[in-house]
């Protein structure tokens, strides 16, 4: 009876000491895992590990005004919450996460996060990156790594880019709205993060997508 009740306590304590580890593992590596999540990862599995109440179906807002269902990962936790898409119907593999909330726990294996600012990327990268404009859908984007370290970022190639497995949006201060070096690189067109009007905006990260398809 001694033997039994003491196995039963040390199966416990290892499941309790798994949801620790889990819960504090903040780490995102692109294209791999976001914490413990992977592409293999199901809502059934999320479940498991993290409650049910943890893990809710919801419509999530893709861009353009249109939707996709989805499961948001800890609704109530903002240091912690995670929107994740599927790759099919029955929620058995992950296609991306996707993290946008300021004081967030989650950041990259490179150290960006939200609030990251466009020069430390840069720094990361080692050359500057190539990003969209801003006052638009897609405002901020960083289109690739412009021949960079950050090669998670896009690379550009002749048949465009390939390799993205982090897609990162930076916007500048609302301060900075309507000064004439934001109105210098609004749009949808094509800036280098060394730009003169960037580099005195400084924009910082906004949303981060990490695809594990």
């Amino acid at each position: 009876m001694k033997s039994r009740t003491f196995l039963t306590l040390a199966i416990v304590s290892t499941l309790c000491v798994g949801r620790i580890s889990l819960a504090a593992d903040w780490l995102i590596v692109p294209g791999v895992r976001v914490g413990s999540i992977t592409r293999d990862t199901s809502e059934s599995d999320l479940k498991k590990t993290y409650g049910e109440s943890e893990v809710v179906a919801a419509d999530i807002d893709i861009g353009e005004g249109q939707t996709r269902a989805g499961t948001i990962l800890f609704p109530q936790q903002n240091a912690k919450v995670l929107t994740l898409l599927w790759t099919d119907e029955t929620r058995t593999h992950v296609a991306q996460v996707r993290i946008n909330t300021e004081g967030t726990n989650w950041r990259t294996n490179r150290g960006i996060t939200i609030g990251t600012p466009l020069r430390a990327i840069e720094k990361r990268n080692g050359r500057p990156v190539n990003l969209a404009g801003f006052g638009w859908d897609y405002s901020g984007t960083i289109l690739d790594c412009n021949g960079g370290a950050l090669k998670e970022l896009g690379v550009q190639t002749q048949t465009g880019i390939h390799s993205r497995t982090l897609l990162i949006r930076v916007a500048p201060q609302s301060k900075w709205h309507g000064s004439p070096e934001y109105r210098m690189v609004l749009g949808d067109r094509s800036f280098k993060s060394n730009h003169a009007a960037m580099r005195k905006l400084n924009p910082t990260v906004y949303t981060m997508i990490v695809d594990l398809r």
